[in-house]
């Protein structure tokens, strides 16, 4: 299944407003069990100083790490911080976990999933530079070399709130004078609304989505 055809088995339930269309956005579980999750995010704090964070989850939503790292090197764009969110929790992955074969790793960057996947949208690639093309052809080489099967796959932000959240959390108190690190080797680390956003994902449980253009059912 493609990235279109996966945002499109979100369910439309009701029309907020008459004209402006939402639905429910769920964490989806991957078809075959053998395949592990890979939730991606990163984010760009008044475009100067970044951030990263990955979480590594079972078929079944069950949690097998978190992390996120804070970059303090300004002038860097927030579509670099995505790749190496995506890089590190590639590197997590195979590093920690040598039974990981098989992973499907999603982020809600469009722009560099798509760019992974070799298809244009908008004006990418042109807007990446050297050094966000440095990460995109260095995920490329570790997930062809370390792992039987993979998938890029993007998914909107309410199916990547873990990894929005640590992005976010790592980047809270600003700008530090060197990299800022956090590590969650198991869920009883994890903050309580990291737990929280993770058992709604295992349930099965959505997150309201509000489409930004009114009158259009699907975007």
């Amino acid at each position: 299944m493609d990235i279109c055809l996966l945002q499109e088995s979100y369910k439309v339930v009701g029309i907020q407003a008459r004209s402006v269309p939402w639905w429910w956005v769920v964490w989806q579980k991957p078809s075959n069990i053998n395949t592990y999750v890979l939730n991606c995010d990163g984010s760009l704090k008044k475009k100067i100083y970044g951030s990263s964070g990955y979480i590594i989850r079972s078929s079944q939503g069950v949690p097998l790490f978190a992390g996120a790292i804070q970059c303090p090197i300004e002038g860097l764009s927030v579509y670099f911080h995505e790749a190496k969110a995506i890089l590190y929790g590639i590197i997590e992955a195979v590093r920690s976990f040598s039974f990981i074969e098989h992973l499907e790793i999603r982020s809600d960057s469009k722009g560099v999933i798509n760019v992974l996947n070799q298809k244009q949208y908008g004006d990418f690639p042109e807007t990446f530079g050297e050094e966000e093309m440095k990460v995109i052809n260095q995920i490329k080489s570790l997930a062809k070399s370390k792992l039987k099967s993979y998938r890029f796959v993007w998914v909107e932000r309410e199916a990547n709130m873990a990894a929005d959240f640590l992005a976010g959390v790592v980047n809270k108190k600003g700008p530090q004078c060197h990299s800022k690190c956090l590590r969650y080797k198991s869920v009883n680390e994890f903050p309580n609304r990291l737990k929280s956003i993770c058992k709604d994902d295992s349930n099965g449980i959505g997150r309201k989505r509000v489409a930004k253009t009114p009158n259009v059912l699907y975007r």
